[in-house]
Formats: structure tokens, sequence, C-alpha cells
């Protein structure tokens, strides 16, 4: 290579360690907002799970159209990608993992996919059309979106339109670490209101008289459940999206500098030949006058 090659390869791998590492930026702040969303949200979290303790004999006796099992003709599996790339392997990793549950998912019936996001809206159209789909919703999903989405899969399930619906999406544990996850949102199992009684971290055992039923009040209050699952969940996913994105550009930063000192290298070295060339010519010119 000559130097004026060279240095438009050094040009060129400059422009692209200042997009990444601009881009790595903004990744690591819309991850912190996204885990400040999960924060503000602890308070109504608490007193919901505080709520559900209170009905725990109701929950195990599972008095509520939300909880009864049917017999399964169809099921649906709302899968969360994200809306735009650049973020390494995550949407790659969440759809074959999706696609694997749903392997195991088909045994018990007939599926149909709902994806959320773009990626996995192009992903899925490749294998047939669908009828529901969500994307477009930019960088953050504001609860109002997440509430429209609940609200859509609980009247589908209220209508026995699915018998059993899922959802998948990646799990947010660190900013190293977001693992693909499947969980059943209806029926809704004992199990999952053990575990957000667990996580919220409710101890109060308080014998209450409850106004009107306890299953009343269970039926009223498990669609707000939904819609806070959902919005965690997909929010979850959000995290992981932007975390993945951050150190996929940090990973594209590091490999420019890594390329860019190569080529400054190179560079000398090409620079390093033309001065002795011209050296050399000088030399010689000098020596044939003489």
């Amino acid at each position: 290579m000559d130097l004026r090659e060279i240095k438009g390869k050094i040009s060129s791998v400059k422009n692209i360690s200042e997009l990444t590492s601009a881009l790595e930026t903004f990744s690591a702040l819309k991850m912190r907002k996204t885990q400040k969303r999960f924060l503000d949200s602890k308070p109504f979290a608490q007193e919901l799970a505080s709520i559900f303790k209170k009905l725990e004999k109701v929950l195990i006796e599972g008095k509520s159209v939300f909880l009864e099992k049917r017999k399964i003709k169809k099921i649906l599996v709302c899968v969360v990608a994200s809306d735009r790339g650049f973020c390494g392997s995550f949407n790659n990793n969440l759809i074959r993992f999706a696609n694997k549950e749903i392997e195991e998912i088909e045994k018990q019936g007939e599926i149909e996919i709902m994806p959320i996001g773009k990626k996995a809206i192009n992903s899925y159209k490749k294998k047939g059309e669908f009828t529901y789909s969500f994307s477009g919703i930019g960088d953050y999903w504001k609860f109002t979106q997440t509430k429209e989405i609940a609200e859509l899969l609980i009247k589908l399930f209220l209508e026995n339109k699915y018998q059993k619906i899922y959802l998948s999406y990646t799990h947010f544990f660190s900013s190293f670490i977001q693992k693909p996850t499947l969980v059943q949102l209806f029926p809704l199992e004992k199990e999952t209101f053990d575990n957000f009684i667990k996580k919220e971290d409710v101890k109060e055992k308080a014998d209450y008289l409850l106004e009107p039923s306890p299953s009343e009040i269970l039926n009223e209050i498990i669609p707000v459940f939904i819609q806070y699952l959902i919005y965690q969940f997909i929010l979850s996913a959000n995290t992981s999206e932007h975390s993945a994105r951050m150190m996929a550009m940090r990973s594209a930063s590091d490999n420019a500098k890594g390329l860019l000192e190569e080529l400054r290298l190179d560079y000398n070295k090409a620079r390093q030949e033309q001065i002795t060339s011209e050296v050399c010519e000088i030399s010689s010119t000098k020596e044939a006058m003489e």
C-alpha cells in the first residue's frame, strides 16, 4: 500500500472509532435510564405483592378465570426483540432460543406467533403471516404502550381464542449478563405469584376482612398484575438491548483502536521506506555527477 492509501484507511477507521464510541456512550445512558424505571416501579410492586399475600388462600384454591386450565387448542407465543440493530448477537440469540422453545410447545397444540419489535417481525415474516404484531416504539417502552399489549392478551385469553399464552424475552441480569427467557402468562400459575411475593420480600400474614369477596378482588387485580408483568418483561428486554449494544460498540471501538495502531505502524514503515529510497536516489545522483 502507498502512503495515500494508508492515510485514507486511517481516516476511515478514526471516523468509525468515533462513531462506535458515541454509540457506546448513548447506549450506556439509555441502559441507566431503563434501570431507573425499574426502581421507580418498586413501590407499586411491593403494594401489589402485599395484596396477593392477603389473597394467598384464594390463590391456592385457584378461584379465578385467569388461573383456570383449559383444554388446549391454540397457543400464542409473544417474542420480544428490538427495533434496531448494532447490538451484536442479541436478536439472533433470542430468536434462536424462542424457536427452540416453540418446537417443544408445539407438542401441546397449534402455535401462533406474535412478534414484538421490527427484528422479530422480519424474522417471523419469512415463516408465514401472523395476526398480531407490535413495533416502532423507539428507545423506551412506556407503560401506556405495554398496557395496549397486555389488554390485547387479556382479551384474547378471556375470549378463549388462545388457551395458553407465553412470552419470550431477554432478561437483564447485569451489563455483562442477559439471558433469553420464556414465561407463561396465561393461565397464571401459583408459582408466578409465589416468586413475585418472594422477590418483593413481603412477610405480613395478618388476617383481613375483605370486601367484596377475595375471588372478586383477585379477578379485578390480576389484569393490573399482568399489565405490570408485561411492562417489566419488555423493560427488561429493552435494558438488555441497550446493554448488548453498549458491549458490541465497545468491542467495535477496541477493534478499531487495534486496527488504527497497525495502520499507523504500516504508515511509519512505508514513510521510512520512502525516505530511505529518496536518500538512496540523492546519493546515487550525487555519485553520478561526481
